[in-house]
């Protein structure tokens, strides 16, 4: 494997020295609040709101002022807020418009771990060595913040905060508290682990990445703040939750959720990939990125172990150089390494400080962890073809361009044709898209029932819906059939019409009834119509007097 020789490249793997440590690291964290929305929002004082899968996940504060909430489904959130603005969430977007506020840190603090949008990390020892002190260097970061927002346009309204403690819990939620006072918070060492004793254990949900439904066992069998977590030994922790418990002992404790290994690992293997000739496609890059983390990923699964925190460098002919610290706290897949990879070369691009080709490129796993397993299906689940899919659009994206590929997304509504959304392939998380779809899903109010309908039509197409006599079949204001349905035609064919052997509904919709320019109403039935040989199950909606043909099972 390590003597692979290509037309462009040459690859060689560096031998990483490990090391363990059990002591607790200064943590510094950078947290701008609700970034989707600002990045998303068109003006600084906007009332604006992301949602993913038809649930708000941010708002801006003028938003959250009108009644707006973190959580609320998108019909609620527009009732609170009539004049509330809506946009999708963009993963790619927010990462785009973070990358000048990453950028000024990075003059400060050289090497830098982003976490997501809005979030950056830090080890502190060497940067408070230098500014004279952990206050200092919040005082710093919270200016060269504010400055780099402001460059931006980005300054009134945006909540950001500076974080420093004992690891990265106490940092976080120290950041989270700096972003509603607006000056630097700084937890003296030590006294990290006595701040937590108070603290509710929903923060483990909001900061410390535990599962919503683990939190709230833990709080009916109250234990309500991650002081009682704490008095529990580790030992009966994870005989209740399994290696869930044994997060909640470190954290509860003020301690890092994956701190470095305690047991000696196994060599880790650094991919140097050198260009024979500068590149200046960030598509070949991203190509030879994948190959790399493939031959990573490989090699420490055979290892047992998986890698949470990945430090990538890129270097130029002329000496530019970027490098960044990737987290992410259940494990980076081959996808996710590749998309870091990708998020990163685009930002290099974007600071106009490249002046030539590219000629390497290094992956280095900075932080492992054991490689738990998950437990698969019995039937169905995550299979072999589903990985060899995700390596083959991996490849294309990297060929044609990133926004070539699409792949449908679960996004939750009332109707089949806006249940599911297409986004790029590559700003998606493929095995964990996998696994979201193929679980159970949200119900929704008025939603038709299981199974989904096979094809949905982008443009419906009009019929006439008659009953026994003759007559257009018609819905009354209380949502009842004027009679039973009889026969189906289409509108714009003299072809026979169709018989209805069997009917189900009407279920009605009422959407945005505040909004006189967009509210609608209409009302749908489920239809099994024959002709000869021929029987469709369908779904026909009336509206504004017209029925349509909306959509048809397989």
């Amino acid at each position: 494997m390590d003597g692979e020789c290509h037309d462009l490249q040459s690859t060689s793997f560096v031998t990483l020295a490990s090391s363990s440590s059990n002591s607790v690291t200064r943590v510094a964290v950078i947290y701008c609040a609700d970034w989707s929305a600002v990045a998303a929002s068109d003006s600084s004082g906007s009332l604006h709101a992301v949602v993913h899968a038809q649930r708000v996940i941010s708002c801006t504060p003028q938003a959250t002022v009108a009644g707006v909430r973190i959580g609320m489904r998108r019909r609620e959130a527009q009732g609170a807020c009539p004049q509330l603005v809506i946009s999708v969430h963009q993963p790619e977007r927010d990462r785009r418009s973070f990358e000048p506020i990453v950028s000024a840190v990075v003059e400060v603090v050289p090497l830098v771990e982003v976490s997501e949008p809005g979030v950056i990390v830090f080890a502190t020892r060497g940067p408070s060595r230098y500014m004279g002190g952990d206050d200092a260097l919040a005082a710093k970061l919270h200016a060269v913040v504010g400055d780099a927002l402001a460059s931006a346009g980005v300054t009134a309204g945006v909540r950001f905060g500076v974080g420093i403690a004992d690891g990265r819990l106490m940092a976080s939620i120290a950041a989270r508290s700096s972003a509603h006072t607006g000056a630097p918070v700084v937890v003296p060492v030590g006294d990290s682990e006595q701040a937590l004793v108070e603290l509710p254990v929903s923060v483990l949900d909001d900061v410390g990445g535990i599962q919503r439904e683990v939190v709230s066992l833990l709080e009916r069998l109250g234990l309500a703040t991650l002081g009682a977590v704490a008095e529990l030994s580790a030992a009966t922790l994870v005989a209740r939750f399994g290696p869930v418990g044994q997060e909640l002992h470190r954290l509860s404790h003020g301690c890092d959720q994956h701190p470095p290994i305690a047991i000696a690992p196994p060599p880790d293997r650094a991919c140097r990939h050198i260009f024979e000739t500068p590149v200046e496609q960030s598509a070949v890059v991203v190509a030879v990125a994948h190959e790399l983390a493939e031959q990573l990923v490989d090699h420490l699964t055979t290892n047992g172990v998986m890698c949470v925190r990945l430090y990538v460098r890129i270097e130029s002919e002329n000496g530019e150089r970027s490098e960044r610290v990737w987290y992410r706290v259940e494990g980076l897949s081959i996808a996710a390494m590749v998309e870091r990879v990708r998020w990163q070369m685009d930002a290099f691009i974007a600071q106009n400080t490249l002046t030539s080709g590219i000629v390497a490129l290094r992956l280095a796993p900075d932080q492992l962890r054991h490689n738990e397993g998950k437990q698969l299906d019995l039937w169905g689940g995550v299979t072999q073809a589903d990985e060899w899919a995700q390596r083959a659009i991996t490849r294309v994206s990297a060929l044609i361009g990133s926004e070539s590929v699409v792949v449908p997304e679960w996004c939750g509504g009332r109707d089949p044709g806006q249940a599911f959304v297409l986004v790029s392939a590559v700003s998606t998380d493929l095995e964990r898209r996998k696994e979201q779809v193929a679980g159970p899903q949200q119900s929704w109010c008025g939603e038709l029932p299981t199974p989904t309908p096979a094809l949905v039509y982008d443009e419906p197409i009009a019929v006439i819906v008659q009953d026994d006599e003759g007559k257009p079949l018609l819905v009354t204001g209380r949502h009842e059939l004027s009679a039973s349905p009889a026969t189906l035609r289409m509108a714009s064919a003299n072809a026979a019409p169709y018989a209805v052997v069997s009917w189900a509904g009407p279920w009605p919709v009422e959407e945005r009834w505040w909004d006189p320019t967009r509210r609608r109403r209409l009302a749908r039935l489920q239809l099994v119509i024959t002709r000869g040989d021929t029987t469709r199950a369908v779904i026909v909606a009336l509206e504004h007097g017209q029925w349509w043909l909306t959509a048809t099972y397989g």
